[in-house]
This record gives C-alpha cells, structure tokens and sequence, in this order.
C-alpha cells in the first residue's frame, strides 16, 4: 500500500478520509485498514482515534474536529501520506466533505474511503432492507423531523442531544402521529449495544424513562399512513375543520388558488399579512413542511380575538412545530426586525397596501407577493402598486366560488363574494413600462 517514492517533488501529499464505521474492531473495511497502515499521521477524534488505535502506534496523531486546525497541523512537518478517521460512512452526513475541501485547498490530494454507516448497520440487525427508506439527521442541524415522518412510510432518524428521544416520542404524539411504529437504538457495535423494537411513541417514553437513551441514538419510523405513495392524498384542510369565532377568514377555494400562485417552497420565509383566523398561514406551514423544509411562517395581526384564533388553529394544525410564530400589530410597522420574507400574503392591509408592499420589497426586492382584495377600492390600491413598482410578474385573477349545499331535496349554490387574487413579484428597475390590464 505505501506509495513509491514518496518524496518524489512531483507527488503530492494524500488525505484518506477514512469511515470506520459503527467504531467496533470488526467495522473496517480491508481497505481502510491499508490507508490506516499506510498513514504516516492520523487525526480525527478522540473516540475515532481510540477505535483505531492498533493502527497508530509510532505514529504522529492529532485530535481534532475543526479542518482549519488539521490543514494548520499538517502544514508544519512534511508528511506523504495522512488519514482523517470518521464515524460510519464517508458520504452519509459525515464531516468528510468539509474536510475534502480544506485539503483540496492546500494542493493535497484526497481519497474517500467508505465504511459501514449507521443506516446499513441498523436496517441490518432489524433484518430490514433500506432502499426505501428516508434518511434524515437532526443532529447538530435544524430540521423538521416529524414533516419528514408525516411525508414518508419509513424514514431513519440521526438523533442528537440529549432528551432527544423522548422529545422525538412527544412530538409525534402532540402532532397527532401517535400510532406510527419505532425502534430505537444506540451504541452500535459495542458491547453496551441497545435496541427498541417495535414500539409507539408511548411505549417508548415508557422504556426512555426506565433506562434513558443516550445523546447519540438512532431510530427507524414506519407510518402507515403517510403520504408517501398514497393514490388519493389527504387534502388541506377545509373551512369547518378551522377553529372560526366571529373572525373573517379567507375561504377554502380562494386559499388553495392563494396557495398555488405564491409558489412555497420547502426553505420560504412567509408572512400573512391580516392573519385573521391564521388559515392561510396554517396552510403555508403545511406547504414548507410537506417538503420536509425548514421555512418559517409569520402570522401578522393586529386584532387580539383573531389572535386567540391563530394560536388555536396553529395548535390543532401544527403542534409544536418552531416554525410558526405570531406577531401582534399592523403591519407594515409589526414586519419590523422579522427576517426578510421570500413569499407574502397580503389578506388585509387596513389602506396600507402601497406601505406594505414598499416595506416587503425593502426587506427583500425578490419577494413573491400573493394579495386579495374584495372591495374595488382594494383592487384600485393593488393596480396602483403594480403601475408604481412595474413589476416583472403582475397579475390579478377574480374568483367567484358558489359550494353547492344541500336543502332537503334540493341543492343550492351558496354564493360566496367576488374575490380578485393579485400576484406580484420582483419590480422593474430600468425605468420601462410594461403592459397591464385595466379593469
């Protein structure tokens, strides 16, 4: 394995970026027991180091997390051939990458060595294959695991911190998720190895709470009910299934064409601007974290009746999702000292529609805009915009949504009010007009 001439000018230095797998004796692969062997240097962490310690005797060894201080290291003896040790697997939420590009920068070459990652390893000793299932890792990330779980029948979860479990089990159970089914497991390939089976959420508070998972633990999630590979998925929500009070709220079919013009995707930061009972914000939340996102819903509103509302309605919808926040007062004043918004829904504006749009395209000038408008004079404050900002994207489109309802042996359509829904994104900034419609 070791390289010839080593010290030949024209031979750059080598990094193996070596995954050791679960830690165990057992878990490396021939090869990286050859880049092992042919290390001059090894670095890596303490318990990395401590797993390959048969192959570091009379070796230089450094342990580190941070790449600034390895390239610093190795870039004061000369060395030909050096390796970075890493849990698991080199390319399944390692710091290898990050490594790779601190080395590349010096002018080292480096080499990938793969090793038994936690996924392969779990989905092994529960006798299950892991094709299909959905990786996704909290630890030390911000992530949305219980959106992950909602969307997908099997997903493999990366814990980290301590209390993660039973704060994973308390989560499933307040977001309604309470019959999915859980294993658990911790320490793999060491001798205090530990595995859940088969429990629901309950059931494993009950076992966190006999003998507590530690701050790295691992679990497998089946939801039968997911979304996943459903032929007829569950739709939004309707307008009953909202928690109403006297408080005026943007109606279902006006909410799903709302919804589709303003485009969320999975990492948008949206405001509802006249909250109201917060439907439209509920529903945005459920745009971001159907894609597993890590967006952020702001519900603005200045009436504390409606306020009461928006928190019932996040409460029954979302849980205890971090994502959602409500901000009492009138916008564009209450925007203030939010973080800048990538999508908006303007349901009221109070006469300050010319303000608030101003105020959105300040914080950011590539703001997609989504407004609704029932009065003519509302409609009249939107064209101003639109003439005003010259907009890339500018259009206006009027709903009129009459559900038919059933009386006795009849069926008669409820009329519901004309309602125009406006879009408007990224303003002109060459002084040029463009064409829009008068209504």
């Amino acid at each position: 394995m070791k390289r010839k001439e080593a010290y030949m000018d024209d031979l750059r230095p080598i990094v193996y970026l070596v995954g050791i797998g679960m830690g165990g004796e057992d878990q490396l692969t021939g090869r990286a027991m050859d880049c092992l062997e042919a290390a001059q240097v090894v670095m890596g962490a303490d318990r990395m180091l401590d797993s390959v310690s048969a192959y570091t005797d009379k070796k230089r060894i450094f342990s580190a997390y941070k790449p600034s201080e390895m390239v610093q290291w190795l870039g004061s003896f000369r060395w030909d051939e050096a390796a970075l040790v890493l849990s698991g697997d080199t390319g399944f939420y390692s710091g290898a990458e990050a490594a790779a590009k601190a080395f590349v920068r010096e002018g080292w070459d480096v080499e990938f060595v793969p090793g038994v990652s936690s996924l392969s390893y779990f989905c092994a000793r529960l006798g299950k294959s892991w094709q299909n299932v959905h990786p996704v890792s909290s630890h030390g990330r911000d992530c949305d695991v219980v959106a992950h779980i909602r969307s997908f029948r099997s997903c493999f979860i990366l814990l980290g911190g301590a209390g993660s479990v039973p704060d994973l089990c308390r989560q499933l159970v307040s977001s309604g998720m309470s019959n999915v089914t859980i294993w658990a497991g911790e320490n793999f390939s060491y001798e205090d190895e530990r595995i859940a089976w088969e429990m629901t959420p309950a059931e494993l508070l009950m076992e966190d709470e006999r003998l507590p998972f530690g701050s790295l633990a691992c679990v497998l999630v089946e939801n039968t009910e997911a979304a996943e590979g459903q032929l007829y998925p569950q739709p939004g929500p309707g307008d009953d299934d909202y928690i109403r009070g006297q408080v005026p709220m943007t109606k279902k079919e006006v909410r799903r064409i709302s919804l589709e013009k303003l485009c969320i995707g999975a990492q948008a930061v949206c405001y509802d601007i006249g909250a109201g009972t917060g439907s439209v914000a509920v529903e945005m939340g459920m745009e971001i974290r159907k894609r597993g996102g890590s967006g952020q819903v702001y519900a603005i509103e200045r009436n504390r009746q409606a306020l009461q509302l928006i928190e019932s309605n996040c409460q029954k919808f979302h849980g205890s999702w971090m994502g959602f926040h409500i901000v009492e007062g009138e916008a564009p004043e209450a925007m203030e000292g939010l973080e800048p918004p990538t999508h908006a829904f303007i349901g009221g504006s109070g006469g300050h529609m010319r303000e608030i749009v101003a105020a959105l395209l300040d914080a950011n000038p590539h703001v997609r805009i989504v407004a609704n408008a029932i009065t003519l004079e509302t409609v009249g404050e939107i064209l101003a915009c639109m003439k005003e900002f010259e907009f890339a994207t500018g259009e206006i489109t009027q709903i009129w949504a009459a559900p038919v309802d059933t009386v006795g042996s009849y069926h008669m359509p409820k009329a519901q009010n004309p309602v125009y829904v406006a879009v408007m994104q990224d303003p002109k900034d060459d002084g040029g007009e463009i064409q829009w419609q008068e209504l």
